[in-house]
């Protein structure tokens, strides 16, 4: 699952979380810019990912994780989930 919060039309920031037992945990993080409105690939600034160490340039303390994002993920959880008859139920 991925929440992607748009700063302005040079900035972004992208979390990534997985989901194990109900609970919803950080994956990543990424602070993203591009040079100018023209230029469509975005380069990372800031990341954090909690599997692949290297590639990290903040701990996962400095992750900017408010209560906003962490209802926003919830929220997108939430989205996934279906209330079915047995009947409906597919295999």
């Amino acid at each position: 699952m991925r929440i992607e919060k748009q700063i302005n039309e040079l900035e972004k920031e992208v979390w990534s979380f997985t989901v194990i037992n109900n609970n919803i945990f950080l994956n990543g993080y990424d602070y993203m810019t591009k040079e100018s409105k023209r230029h469509r690939k975005y380069s990372s600034v800031k990341k954090y990912d909690r599997i692949m160490k290297r590639v990290c340039t903040i701990q996962e303390s400095e992750v900017p994780f408010t209560d906003e994002i962490r209802q926003q993920a919830i929220n997108e959880y939430i989205k996934t989930i279906n209330c079915l008859k047995w009947s409906e139920r597919k295999y």
